[in-house]
């Protein structure tokens, strides 16, 4: 039965009546999350304001900004309020399915809203600054809040660097990274930004001269530039087998090596990265770890210190931005004297991220993501298992999670095994029919039952997402991925049963 069946009127089964504190506990957890992005906002716009209070501007500019910058307070702190008594209900009032529904659409609405506000208050934050800022005037400067801090010839030219990607790379370093002191973040356009700029890198400076080593679970796009870029060079290995990894390090001694800390392919590979490091000690070997899967919750520098040469990697569009989906961001994290040299390879391929973007992200706090990724390791592992049970023989259900995983080991030591499954459909079949045909039919079953689940790429929503992965990928096996959401835990059973049910009419 429904949420929405019970909210009519219908008793709970016995089974749901027990999952309400839980379902109610998810939901202050939400309210405490979009808690905090209203204050991160809060903070951003009262700064902004002062800035603007000082800035050379033109008076009627300033006037403008400054009313919007106060009506803008004015809408976050309605919206604080607003939360602040519905996480009061949530925690006070006696747990029943109807209050659960009230407060679940209350918190989808006001997550929508805030999403809306996130790309204002960027806009707005930004509105009086320059792309190509001034750094001498001889009337009325042309540099918005950043009059009198901008370099010539240094941060002159947004596209090279800028002081707000500045701001937002040292508190992601304080908040989000571990490892030695000096470690520097850069800021890129996206995920793959940061991945062109590494790969140019490791060009430019002629660090790749030797053979390279990737893991057969390099993310496909990642995988077809190497592949470009060093024909012939790059040898692949299984990930899964430490032991084959360690050999192929040793007898290829390769200039580079390539890792997924959890892959985004068909079988979510996660190499032992603490054995890869202690073979790589000393070598001078560049590992490159793309940190997307696991982000936060793996923490590369805190295992390799000093004694490997390691760069890291994210896409800033999934899990780090809360489910916003606001704006394209990466993030390289690297050692000092590596950084500079990155930094410029990112002016130089306009790879830098926009100041309107760094806006837009959510301010770094490594306890509301480690908590959100928490929900979304319950959720994924939730839907896998009951997939797993209700799946006939033809199917496979895949996250490092289940015992079942050849993974399973490496990933038991992980605080977060990702928040992805894979359904593999086994058997006869020619083509991407039936795979296409799956994701058809779990929207359609979803939506007899008033289940919500999306069409869509990416992950770390709120709502869950199922998508044909690499459907058009040039290298890479295609395959189902069910990218799981943020839903409060009564919501997953029927959400289960939408998705077992696709799979039983697909793969009967």
């Amino acid at each position: 039965m429904s949420v929405a069946a019970t909210a009519e009127g219908r008793r709970p089964s016995a089974a749901s009546a027990a999952l309400l504190p839980t379902a109610l506990a998810d939901l202050r957890a939400d309210f405490d999350e979009l808690l905090s992005l209203c204050r991160g906002a809060e903070a951003k716009l009262a700064e902004t304001a002062v800035e603007l209070g000082s800035a050379g501007l033109r008076e009627p500019t300033r006037r403008l900004l400054l009313g919007e910058l106060e009506a803008a307070r004015r809408r976050y702190r309605t919206t604080t309020g607003r939360l602040a008594s519905l996480r009061e209900r949530a925690e006070g009032d006696g747990p029943s399915a109807a209050l659960v529904e009230v407060l679940a659409a209350d918190r989808a609405a006001l997550a929508d809203l805030l999403r809306a506000e996130q790309a204002l208050t960027a806009a707005l934050v930004a509105a009086a600054d320059w792309q190509s800022p001034s750094f001498l005037h001889s009337v009325a400067p042309a540099a918005g809040r950043q009059a009198g801090r901008i370099r010539a010839h240094w941060n002159d030219y947004k596209r090279d660097r800028h002081l707000d990607a500045d701001a937002y790379e040292r508190r992601y370093v304080e908040a989000m990274v571990d490892g030695p002191a000096g470690l520097r973040a850069l800021l890129t356009s996206c995920g793959m930004a940061a991945f062109t700029t590494i790969l140019s890198f490791l060009l430019m400076e002629r660090k790749q001269e030797g053979p390279v080593l990737a893991g057969d679970g390099l993310y496909h796009e990642s995988r077809l530039l190497l592949e470009r870029a060093l024909p012939g060079r790059v040898q692949f290995v299984d990930e899964r087998d430490t032991l084959r990894l360690l050999r192929a390090i040793d007898e290829l001694r390769p200039s580079a090596l390539f890792l997924d800390s959890l892959s985004n392919t068909t079988w979510m590979p996660v190499p032992e990265l603490a054995a890869v490091v202690e073979r790589l000690r000393g070598t001078g070997v560049y590992l490159v770890v793309d940190n997307t899967g696991l982000s936060v919750a793996c923490q590369p520098f805190a295992v390799a210190g000093d004694s490997v040469r390691l760069l890291v990697f994210e896409s800033l569009l999934k899990y780090a931005q809360l489910g916003l989906d606001r704006a394209n961001a990466g993030v390289i994290v690297a050692r000092p004297d590596d950084a500079e040299l990155l930094s410029g390879c990112r002016e130089h391929l306009g790879t830098n991220i926009a100041d309107v973007a760094v806006h837009a992200l959510p301010r770094p706090d490594r306890r509301v993501l480690e908590r959100r990724l928490a929900r979304l390791q319950r959720n994924a592992l939730f839907l896998a298992m009951r997939l797993g049970e209700r799946s006939p023989a033809t199917v496979a259900t895949v996250y490092p999670g289940l015992p079942s995983h050849p993974c399973a080991r490496a990933a038991a030591r992980l605080r977060f095994r990702g928040g992805c499954l894979s359904i593999v459909l086994r058997g006869p079949g020619r083509g991407l029919g039936r795979e296409r045909a799956l994701v058809a039919a779990a929207v359609a079953e979803a939506a007899k039952r008033g289940v919500a689940l999306l069409a869509g790429s990416s992950f770390g929503f709120d709502t869950t997402r199922i998508y044909l992965t690499a459907d058009r990928a040039e290298c890479g096996q295609p395959f189902v991925r069910v990218a799981a959401g943020t839903e409060h835990r009564l919501a997953l059973e029927p959400l289960a049963d939408a998705l077992a049910a696709a799979v039983e009419t697909v793969a009967p």
